[in-house]
């Protein structure tokens, strides 16, 4: 009998060494019947990144999703990129921006698959508007919020995702600015066996362009 369990425990270890994650992935979902409205409510925050004459306004980092549960982002300020203006040189209102586009959404979901199981699915939702002009010129972003749409996981599974924004840039002229904010979104998922973690990268550009890389 004890000669069994030393070689059940032995066995454990071994396969909690070599557990791995086959493959993780994002897929583009198709946008169907989901209202964006509540994702962008809120007022303009605090600075939270400026690159020279561009300022980001909104909340530095907040919770996705925590332990498999997804967060009510309802309440957290929503990312807005404008100018400083030339001659005052304050920060612009983003109700002084004009011109912005129609709510832009897309939907990803990230799923993570091990021993031919899915045991990982987390949908969400980038949202934002572009093309918001001051006085006529620059292309800028405004009401960019990644919100949870859905968590699955697989028993003795627990995720947890963040949201952060790394950093702004200009891809236009200064005469022209046309923003660039990168949004990194962090996971961690565990269970008995493993745990991993990863960091995905979405750049959202003003001129409406939007690229996520995974590493």
């Amino acid at each position: 009998m004890k000669n069994l369990i030393m070689s059940l425990c032995l066995a454990l270890m071994t396969t909690v060494s070599y557990a791995k994650v086959e493959t993780l992935y994002i897929e583009t979902i198709e946008v169907e019947n989901f209202d964006s409205q509540s994702a962008i409510e809120g007022d303009a925050g605090e600075v939270i990144a400026i690159a020279k004459e561009i300022v980001a306004l909104g909340e530095q980092v907040y919770t996705l999703v925590q332990k498999g549960k997804p967060s009510n982002t309802t309440s957290f300020t929503p990312i807005n990129i404008v100018p400083k203006d030339p001659i005052s040189k304050e920060i612009v209102d983003p109700l002084d921006m004009e011109n912005c586009s129609f709510p832009v959404q897309k939907k990803f979901a990230t799923k993570m698959m091990t021993g031919g199981v899915e045991v990982v699915r987390f949908e969400y939702m980038v949202l934002y508007t572009y093309n918001c002009s001051y006085n006529g010129t620059g292309k800028y972003i405004q009401n960019a919020i990644v919100q949870p749409v859905s968590v699955k996981t697989g028993y003795g599974w627990d995720f947890n995702a963040s949201m952060k924004l790394q950093g702004i840039t200009n891809h236009g002229t200064k005469a022209q600015p046309v923003v660039g904010a990168i949004l990194t979104i962090k996971y961690s998922m565990n269970s008995w066996r493993t745990a991993f973690e990863r960091n995905d990268t979405v750049h959202i550009s003003g001129n409406g362009g939007l690229k996520i890389f995974s590493n």
